[in-house]
């Protein structure tokens, strides 16, 4: 065969040329949608660090795989035809020596996530997290008697309060949370603010001008008694003029307060189902 034969391929390899950076910018968007969902998604559409690492793996499928592919193809096509076209090879290296280190430090970092995230969810529950495992009634439970018992104290009921839609003002309510061990648990809070609620005939439960429920207490030794008794500490919170307590337990969150009004707010940590 002379040197002046004709190449082969010529057009079929200067499109793929062609179409493998583009390829590679392809990978790199599909990489970033998956980076993005993971930080910015919703948590029901979230990927977790296994979903980041497929993710991750289909962009180097697209950005390595293909490029050897055609090396491979068309050294095979070299063989049997020594004047085909290398303008695809030459385009795959030069994809590959950007795509292998990237994809390599990339795919490394997330193994290394993956790894530390398995090891994490294979760590149990703390004993805060586990507080109401063997309790009759568990944290609604608990979390109702403390918090009735703290607006009682503070001179009101929960049956006295209703909603602005006439409503009862219902007891503790749950919400999804992670663990520290990532593994799903529930999170509690009891609500009761007298100047967010009405009374049975719709009238405000707290008095315009009023700083408490009628007959209400404005001191709260005998809650932090009954905090105590229930083995939950006290402190007091700077919050101006008012006399407000946090209570304190390894099982309730640090946003939790009581103050004259009554308002009333606790919050657990999360809990283990």
């Amino acid at each position: 065969m002379g040197t002046d034969d004709p190449v082969v391929g010529r057009a079929g390899a200067v499109g793929l040329a062609v179409a493998l950076p583009v390829l590679l910018v392809v990978s790199w968007l599909v990489q970033l949608g998956v980076l993005l969902q993971a930080s910015f998604g919703a948590d029901e559409t979230r990927p977790g660090p296994g979903g980041v690492l497929a993710g991750l793996l289909v962009g180097t499928l697209l950005a390595v795989g293909v490029p050897v592919v055609v090396i491979v193809v068309y050294v095979l096509k070299r063989r049997r035809q020594p004047r085909t076209s290398l303008a695809a090879v030459i385009s795959a290296i030069v994809v590959l020596v950007v795509a292998v280190p990237l994809n390599t430090l990339g795919i490394a970092g997330q193994v290394g996530t993956v790894a530390e995230d398995a090891r994490v969810r294979a760590q149990p529950a703390t004993a805060a997290e586990r507080h109401f495992a063997h309790r009759e009634g568990g944290a609604e439970a608990a979390l109702n008697r403390i918090g009735d018992r703290t607006v009682e104290l503070l001179g009101s009921r929960r049956s006295e309060g209703f909603r602005s839609d006439g409503s009862p003002k219902g007891g503790a309510y749950s919400e999804p949370c992670l663990l520290d061990n990532r593994h799903e648990g529930l999170e509690w809070e009891y609500w009761f603010i007298a100047a967010e609620l009405q009374d049975a005939s719709g009238a405000d439960l707290l008095p315009e001008g009023a700083a408490t429920v009628p007959g209400g207490a404005t001191d709260l030794a005998a809650v932090r008694a009954a905090w105590q008794a229930e083995g939950i500490g006290a402190e007091r919170s700077a919050v101006g003029s008012e006399e407000q307590y946090e209570p304190r337990a390894d099982w309730l969150a640090s946003s939790s307060y009581a103050r004259p009004g009554p308002t009333v707010v606790l919050r657990t940590i999360c809990l283990e189902r």
